[in-house]
């Protein structure tokens, strides 16, 4: 791979305030708001010790997404990398150092591209079996998931996130994927901890890729009608180990995306005053859900790009090997996209960012907005819902590149009429409760055999009891 001599970069001389603060976990648009009166459309920061430029203005993001050719997103092409000049510690270095479609350029990614996209769309065309068959299992599951945390009450209080939003994508996903009994629950944990760039990321990123390349391997041995064994009849064929990176990709990106856009749609009803709420509540869910990918997106910074030679963006010149952040949350609060007053109930766009744009646009976008959708639509239709804290207390996680909730406590209660829906068809049953304790008088019936219970419905049997 052959790199332009640059300049050097002007991002190293100037003096960049951290991004990763208190004040960006809390209300991370005031961030956006200030850095964009202090430098304009484009902002210096220093993201865990190494100083990137983060992309605000909503013209910019889309300049820098459009055009695969003059903004790279392989990492090889950060000149800091390439001089030896990041830490091998760094956070988030383990999540770009793994190749597949979400950091890939040029041929590589065309092909790699066409193939998720192939096997992906019987999953997203409305007028196919499978897709119809997912979005009633999807339905099944968030039935399954009130019901079990409901367990046979008429209120109480929930964790939407850990108990709803969290394990229903993971439903979802195991589905998709075709894992053998429950393999997926085992691995839904690490996308969270790659994400977030901790000091185990990097394991994470090990366990998850290993997983997934498992099961491209044993469905070379037992297909079915999943996008695994889709991916594997891709031509030209993708070894097991291309697989198994997509396979990562995805999980990734549906853990992350669908399960804070979940509980983002829900906080945005339950935040805004009465007549705001009504409004929301009035118009298709779709909306609703699109609004708050507005408002509130979960995906707020784009990965990483870098510029391919020295080139001008907002007020500063920026170095070919430069490491740029597009952010679609600030870009979504820029004034060129949303004028004062605009962000009403009523208003809704769909020209937002929340699924990236131009080359890159996230491939799965279908599948995720209807897992979404029929999800908080699900919720609204069983339950009623307060919140179990002051907006301004909720535990916001932090991240730099999604935005949701840590824990998401509110008070529910059933709807009349909202019978349990039964279990569907060849998932994991929920925890049986306990049988009560025979009594003196009673013969102890012959003991029978414990149904295997997934890891998935054993934590959230332990949430519950909790």
């Amino acid at each position: 791979m052959h790199f332009p001599a640059s300049a050097p970069s002007e991002l190293e001389s100037l003096a960049v305030e951290p991004l990763m603060t208190r004040d960006f976990e809390t209300r991370p648009a005031a961030v956006y708001a200030r850095l964009r009166a202090r430098y304009g459309p484009v902002a210096p920061v220093d993201l865990h010790g190494v100083p990137v430029w983060l992309v605000l203005g909503y013209r910019e993001v889309w300049e820098v997404l459009r055009d695969e050719s003059a903004w790279k997103k392989d990492v090889q092409n950060w000149r800091w990398l390439r001089e030896g000049r990041v830490p091998s510690d760094w956070p988030h270095l383990p999540g770009y150092q793994v190749s597949h479609l979400l950091v890939q350029d040029d041929q590589r990614h065309k092909a790699t591209r066409a193939a998720v996209e192939g096997a992906l769309a019987p999953f997203q065309d409305s007028d196919t079996p499978q897709s119809w068959e997912l979005a009633n299992a999807v339905s099944r599951h968030a039935d399954e998931l009130i019901t079990f945390f409901a367990d046979g009450s008429e209120s109480g209080w929930v964790d939407l996130g850990a108990q709803f939003a969290r394990a229903l994508p993971l439903m979802a996903v195991n589905r998709l994927f075709g894992f053998p009994v429950e393999q997926g629950d085992d691995v839904f944990m690490d996308s969270w901890r790659m994400v977030d760039g901790g000091p185990d990321a990097a394991a994470a990123v090990g366990r998850l890729v290993a997983a997934t390349s498992e099961l491209a391997a044993y469905k070379r041995q037992h297909p079915g009608d999943d996008l695994t064994t889709r991916l594997l009849a891709v031509e030209p064929p993708l070894t097991v180990e291309q697989i198994g990176l997509e396979l990562y990709a995805i999980i990734v990106i549906l853990s992350e995306l669908v399960s804070h856009a979940i509980t983002n749609s829900v906080l945005e009803v339950l935040a805004g005053e009465s007549g705001t709420r009504a409004g929301l509540m009035a118009g298709p869910v779709e909306e609703l859900v699109n609004r708050v990918h507005i408002a509130s997106p979960p995906w707020v910074n784009l990965t990483f790009r870098f510029p391919a030679v020295d080139t001008d963006l907002g007020d500063f010149r920026l170095a070919a090997g430069d490491v740029v952040v597009p952010s679609i949350a600030a870009a979504h609060g820029d004034p060129m996209f949303a004028p004062p007053g605009s962000q009403d109930a009523s208003v809704s766009s769909r020209a937002h960012l929340a699924w990236g744009a131009g080359p890159h646009q996230c491939p799965g976008r279908g599948l995720a907005d209807m897992i979404v959708t029929t999800a908080v639509g699900k919720l609204f239709e069983r339950c009623d819902f307060e919140l179990g804290l002051p907006v301004d207390q909720l535990p916001w996680r932090s991240s730099t590149h999604v935005r949701g909730l840590k824990s998401f406590p509110v008070r529910y209660r059933m709807r009349t009429g909202q019978a349990p829906m039964p279990p569907a068809a060849g998932a994991a049953a929920p925890p049986p409760l306990p049988e009560p304790a025979p009594s003196a008088h009673t013969t102890p019936a012959p003991a029978q055999p414990e149904r295997p219970r997934s890891a998935l419905w054993r934590f959230l049997a332990s949430l519950r009891r909790g």
